[in-house]
């Protein structure tokens, strides 16, 4: 990250939710999904190792963990590649089905979120809380993962907001490939 990027950091949780374009929100979501999913794995864990499991917990927990949780994990997945512009045809191949089987699979689910309002959903709502909340999960969660910058996730939102001036417009149209800008070289 170079430091004229670092020179212009903010506070996520200070920003307001109109400046976070469609992509961020569901790159925020999308970290959320995986902290959900590593500490659904985690009482997993600790119910196995602690022996706190009845008979036939083990089968029961990793059923609903692999039917409610990677599903939840995955539609998360498809709807952040949908928001930076990611084709069907990708997502098939990367899911090995067609980009039709796929976009009928999926699509009801990025419409549903393409409509929500900020009423609808916590991470519209309140972009920035949750974007912070990412920042110390990647950062000082469980696992610590050792990053580069202290704010992985907000560090490389405000990489895109310094290259768009915050034109959230501008953003979504550079993430799904269109030029932002013409005197920008793409």
């Amino acid at each position: 990250m170079s430091s004229e990027t670092d020179t212009v950091q903010v506070n996520p949780e200070q920003l307001p939710a109109d400046s976070f374009t469609d992509s961020d929100v569901a790159r925020i979501a999308m970290v959320r999904a995986a902290q959900i999913r590593a500490e659904a794995y985690e009482d997993f864990a600790l119910m196995v190792a602690e022996d706190l499991a009845q008979f036939g917990d083990y089968v029961r927990k990793v059923v609903f963990l692999e039917n409610s949780v990677e599903t939840m994990f995955v539609t998360g997945a498809v709807i952040a590649e949908r928001a930076r512009g990611t084709s069907w045809e990708v997502i098939g191949e990367a899911t090995h089905m067609g980009a039709a089987e796929a976009e009928k699979k999926w699509s009801g689910e990025e419409a549903r979120w393409r409509r929500a309002s900020r009423a609808d959903n916590l991470y519209r709502k309140n972009p920035g809380v949750y974007a912070a909340t990412a920042d110390q999960y990647i950062t000082a969660g469980t696992y610590r993962i050792r990053t580069a910058v202290p704010r992985p996730l907000s560090a490389s939102l405000d990489a895109a907001a310094h290259l768009t001036g915050r034109d959230v417009a501008a953003a979504d149209r550079a993430f799904a490939g269109v030029p932002s800008c013409t005197h920008y070289p793409h």
